[in-house]
C-alpha cells in the first residue's frame, strides 16, 4: 500500500533544517511520504518557519485546495500553530482526527491595466503605491459611490488576518479572523488645504466592492504588492477589491488563540 503524503514547504537557516528533519523522521515513523514541492497527490501542506513562510507557501502552491498548517521556527506569528516541541503531539492529534479545518477568504483583486485585465489574490494585504515611490493620488469608491480622493504614499487593502501586520503599523485597526471584511488604510495621508481624505482606516463588508481609480497618467504607473510579492504595472485604469468566494483551507489543533497572540506580539 502506498503511503499518504504531506507536503512541506520550509525556511533555509539551520534551525528550521533542523526541525523539518525532526519533522520528516516523525512522518516516516506515522506511514506518510513527504513532497518537498507541492504534489496534488498530498493531503496536508506543512510550512516550517514564520507567517512569511505560510503566506509564501500558499502563493507558492497557487492556494492549493490542500489545508495549510504551520511550524512555528520564526518570531511569535498568527498563521504557525504548531511549536517545534510538538510535533509528536501533533502527528498523534492529527491521525486521530483532532482538528478543525477553517476557511480563510482571500482578498480578490481585479486590474485593469493598459487594455487587459487580470485577477490576483492574497490572504493578508494588497498594497498600491507609485512605482517611483512618489506621492500618488487615487480616487476611492466603495459599492459604486465616490467616497473619497486618497493623496500620499499609497494605501493598503487589509483582510482580517492580514490587518495585525503592515496595517496596523500603519494605524489601521484589528479585525477578528472569523469577520468577512476588508479594510482600506491610507498611508501617510496628506491632510491639508489642497489634500483632504480620512486619517482614519475604513472598514467594508463582504457585498461591497471597492474600486480604485488613479487620478493623473503618472498614477497610473504602481507598484501592488500581494502578500509582499512586488508586481509592476503601466497604464493602470482601475483596480477592483472584494472579499473572494476562493479560500484557503487552515488546519488547526485549537491551540491558537487569536487574543493571547494579539497580547503576546503587541504588549
Amino acid at each position: 500500500m502506498k503511503n499518504k503524503v504531506i507536503n512541506i514547504a520550509a525556511n533555509n537557516d539551520d534551525y528550521t533544517l533542523e526541525i523539518k528533519k525532526n519533522l520528516i523522521s516523525i512522518l516516516n515513523k506515522h506511514g506518510y511520504d513527504y513532497s518537498d514541492s507541492f504534489s496534488d497527490e498530498a493531503e496536508l501542506n506543512i510550512t516550517i518557519g514564520g507567517d512569511g513562510a505560510f503566506l509564501r507557501g500558499v502563493r507558492e502552491s497557487n492556494f492549493s485546495d490542500i489545508p495549510f498548517i504551520g511550524i512555528n521556527t520564526g518570531t511569535l506569528g498568527f498563521y504557525p500553530e504548531i511549536m517545534p516541541e510538538n510535533l509528536e503531539g501533533f502527528m498523534s492529534d492529527y491521525k486521530s482526527g483532532k482538528y478543525a479545518i477553517n476557511n480563510i477568504n482571500l482578498i480578490e483583486s481585479e486590474i485593469c491595466a493598459a487594455g487587459s485585465y487580470k485577477k490576483i489574490y492574497a490572504v493578508n494585504d494588497v498594497i498600491l503605491k507609485r512605482r517611483d515611490m512618489k506621492t500618488i493620488h487615487m480616487n476611492v469608491y466603495i459599492a459604486s459611490n465616490h467616497l473619497e480622493k486618497i493623496s500620499g504614499d499609497g494605501l493598503i487593502i487589509s483582510s482580517p488576518l492580514g490587518s495585525s501586520a503592515y496595517n496596523k503599523s500603519a494605524g489601521g485597526s484589528l479585525v477578528y479572523p472569523s469577520l468577512k471584511t476588508l479594510q482600506i488604510t491610507p498611508l501617510s495621508p496628506i491632510i491639508s488645504n489642497a489634500y483632504r481624505c480620512l486619517e482614519c482606516s475604513i472598514i467594508v463588508p463582504p457585498e461591497f466592492e471597492i474600486a480604485v481609480f488613479p487620478e493623473r497618467r503618472e498614477d497610473s504607473y504602481i507598484a501592488l504588492l500581494a502578500d509582499g510579492e512586488d508586481i509592476e504595472y503601466g497604464k493602470l485604469e482601475y483596480v477592483r477589491f472584494r472579499t473572494s468566494e476562493k479560500v484557503i483551507k487552515r488546519l488547526s489543533m485549537g491551540s491558537f488563540n487569536y487574543w493571547n497572540v494579539i497580547k503576546d506580539k503587541f504588549l
